[in-house]
């Protein structure tokens, strides 16, 4: 049966990298709830075991690892190249996205309801919004975005930005429009202005809610692979702060601090040695990347031997670039960085530090954040804040280590 719910649905939309979750994170600390529809296809696409094989079936078996779930990074590669793949995908995927948003608004405590979909104006989803928001960029902001923040060359940004529908005619439906090409600060006042016209929910009609069974299942027609047996989240990890660990004796000539603008040539030479000449990275590339994160860089004497990238959000830390060379310095100079990156976390009150790695990462730097209390934990575990934080900041075809710094949020949930 369809359900009628009391509250203020807004759905959130935009292209890429426009700033849908910089919007998101302030409503939700204004008091919104907040769904985040990416979010839910990530969910589904590791742990879906019909949704998986469904998708398996129409894109082929590299499409899906080992253990069951998707790999994103060759399933992208498929439907950003290919014309219809990704409506075909779309079409698997949507209708479990709007059953899963659909018990998220009834579950919900809060009169205020946010939806973020990319997608958002294509599908049923925008009939049970009341208002859409949309923020905007321009493409160069966009470009700058996606190469710095999430680690895209600039072809594959680009095919990103192209493949996606136009951004006029998303803002031509918006009741707000949100725009994102200046500081911050102007994007709060922006927010702050449209919040304080919101309607009254007590002024609203209710919203109806389809009934669940007129969203169809995923039915697999065929079994080529078994999934994994034990399904992924199915093992609980406690979460706790780590019993602190003393620091290392830093030998004589050793420094650790901060990267400043006339370290650019000696952390690109460090970068070429560490990926063997991989990553092309110019220094207009780094002076941007260091006027949106923060670096540390260790080196004994002259030669800096340790290159770490670092972000905050929502009280989330975030380790997602790591350059070492020779690999010795692992248990030298990177073993210092991280110790000095922990304790500005806790400077900046962060409940978490979480570390992005890739499959090829090598073993010692793994083990490193192991010892140092970094803990191997499902998304779905997690507060929601640290969620919505890590599923925007992960980058293509990593996997995250998550290091408890406080527990106050633990406790509250």
């Amino acid at each position: 049966m369809s359900e009628q719910v009391s509250k203020l649905i807004i759905g959130l939309t935009g292209n890429i990298a426009t700033g849908k979750s910089a919007v998101m994170r302030l409503v939700n600390d204004f008091g919104a709830d907040v769904i985040d529809a990416d979010a839910i296809v990530h969910e589904l696409l590791n742990n879906n075991t019909d949704l998986q094989q469904a998708i398996e079936n129409a894109f082929g078996a590299d499409v899906r690892r080992e253990d069951g779930r998707i790999d994103r990074a060759a399933l992208g590669g498929i439907v950003f190249g290919k014309e219809g793949a990704m409506n075909q995908l779309e079409r698997l995927i949507h209708p479990s996205v709007r059953a899963n948003v659909h018990a998220k608004i009834k579950k919900s405590k809060r009169d205020i309801i946010f939806i973020e979909a990319i997608k958002l104006l294509e599908g049923p989803l925008a009939d049970i919004c009341q208002q859409i928001w949309v923020t905007r960029c321009s493409k160069q902001k966009q470009l700058e975005r996606l190469r710095v923040c999430r680690g895209m060359s600039t072809p594959d940004a680009a095919v990103r930005i192209k493949a996606q529908s136009s951004q006029a005619d998303k803002v031509a439906m918006a009741d707000v429009v949100i725009d994102t090409n200046s500081f911050f600060d102007n994007t709060l006042s922006q927010v702050e202005l449209a919040w304080d016209r919101l309607p009254s929910v007590d002024t609203l009609d209710p919203v109806t809610l389809p009934d669940p069974s007129e969203i169809a299942p995923i039915k697999p027609k065929m079994v080529t692979k078994a999934a994994s047996s034990a399904p992924i989240g199915s093992v609980k990890v406690e979460l706790k702060r780590p019993d602190p660990i003393p620091p290392m004796e830093r030998p004589e000539g050793m420094e650790v601090r901060r990267a400043r603008p006339a370290d650019i040539p000696s952390v690109l030479l460090l970068i070429q040695k560490a990926t063997d000449g991989k990553l092309k990275m110019t220094r207009t590339d780094l002076l941007m990347a260091l006027s949106e994160r923060s670096y540390f860089i260790g080196r004994i004497g002259t030669e800096v031997t340790t290159v770490i990238g670092w972000s905050v959000d929502m009280q989330v830390g975030l380790i997602d670039e790591i350059f070492v060379y020779p690999p010795e310095a692992v248990h030298s100079t990177m073993t210092a960085v991280i110790e000095d990156i922990e304790k500005s976390a806790d400077a900046h009150i962060c409940e978490t530090l979480n570390v992005f790695l890739t499959e090829d990462t090598p073993d010692d730097i793994r083990d490193l954040f192991i010892e140092r209390g970094y803990l191997d934990v499902p998304m779905e575990q997690l507060p929601h804040a640290w969620q919505i934080a890590l599923t925007e900041s992960q980058p293509e075809d990593t996997e995250f280590l998550l290091k408890v710094l406080r527990e106050d949020r633990l406790n509250r949930s």
